[in-house]
């Protein structure tokens, strides 16, 4: 059950010939996953005129290019892995957006003055990447006007037992990259510490989907 990248040791799992896997098959066949479509849905729901959209840990950013592409006004990926940049540039140009996205290189823990406010932010299967997974979705949740839109790992048995089979085969493997899985009760008081609060939740059988927005909306 990989992760999006969100640290720069995601590069031992998630390297170029991934993403460019994830480009083709984004062009021939849309947004993939059930937590990817029920973001955008969301986003979309809750109207996307004159919105802005961050994706934190977003890689190529299909997500923030699927919402510029459906009237979001502008899209921007905010990804530790600067290796993703080309491609996400490639994304951009060939669904015709280029002018309304961007990437940035940054590290939102370390540096998250780099992650601008916007009415969307986005973090799809990216807190699982860090062991200080909720002070990231705190991170996101600061930087929402708006909506805060999140997938990770469901907290049950399955997913506990396949996170670690996930660990010790990368440990065989010398790959620096771990995964985590953290409490959703964690992520909602890590939100609610910048006025967001969970206003609905979808489940499926290995990932959670959730929205937290802000108490003005």
């Amino acid at each position: 059950m990989p992760c999006s990248s969100c640290a720069a040791d995601s590069l031992d799992i998630f390297g170029e010939k991934r993403a460019r896997r994830e480009l083709r098959r984004y062009l021939k066949d849309g947004l993939g996953g059930a937590d990817a479509k029920q973001i955008a849905a969301w986003a979309e729901e809750g109207g996307l005129h004159d919105a802005t959209v961050v994706e934190i840990g977003g890689g190529i950013g299909q997500i923030q290019a699927e919402l510029v592409r459906r009237g979001a006004a502008s899209g921007r990926v905010v990804e530790a892995v600067g290796a993703y940049a080309d491609l996400a540039g490639e994304l951009a140009r060939s669904v015709g957006i280029a002018d309304r996205s961007s990437f940035e290189v940054a590290d939102p823990l370390a540096e998250p003055e780099a992650v601008d406010a916007a009415d969307i932010v986005v973090l799809r299967r990216v807190v699982c990447c860090s062991p200080d997974g909720p002070e990231l979705l705190g991170v996101g949740a600061s930087k929402a006007r708006r909506a805060l839109l999140a997938s990770y790992p469901r907290d049950r048995w399955l997913a506990r037992v396949l996170l670690r089979l996930e660990n010790a085969a990368l440990w065989v493997m010398r790959k620096r990259f771990r995964a985590y899985l953290h409490a959703p009760g964690e992520l909602e008081r890590a939100a609610g510490r910048h006025g967001l609060t969970r206003s609905r939740v979808a489940r499926g059988m290995l990932w959670e989907t959730a929205q937290f927005d802000t108490s003005a909306s």
